[in-house]
């Protein structure tokens, strides 16, 4: 600490001295923000770049934010009974033989 010589403080001292450390602290602060707007603007070019290069790719008739296509799952096969099958196999030789008695009935009277 510097000698005084024998001088007291005085209140302009005191206001000189709070002045300083204030400006002090500014001068930290604004370096501080200096540095975050610097940070700010390299991350918002980067997005801007992010951004242009979607751009491209959209007019270029390609989609970058698309998910790659997934399969469809394979669907679970149904099973039938026996006894249904063979409902279903008599219903249709019961279609089939009235479609030929119809055939046969048209046949036999052009006859």
């Amino acid at each position: 600490m510097a000698k005084t010589r024998g001088r007291r403080t005085t209140t302009l001292d005191s206001v000189a001295i709070a002045a300083g450390s204030a400006l002090g602290r500014l001068a930290a602060r604004i370096d501080s923000l200096t540095q975050q707007r610097e940070a700010i603007t390299t991350e918002i070019q980067r997005y801007a770049r992010q951004a242009e290069s979607a751009l491209k790719g959209l007019a270029a008739g390609k989609n970058p934010f698309a998910a790659p296509a997934k399969k469809a799952a394979p669907r679970k096969r149904r099973t039938m009974s026996a006894a249904a099958r063979r409902k279903i196999a008599a219903a249709q030789k019961a279609r089939w033989a009235r479609a030929r008695r119809k055939a046969a009935r048209k046949g036999s009277t052009t006859k």
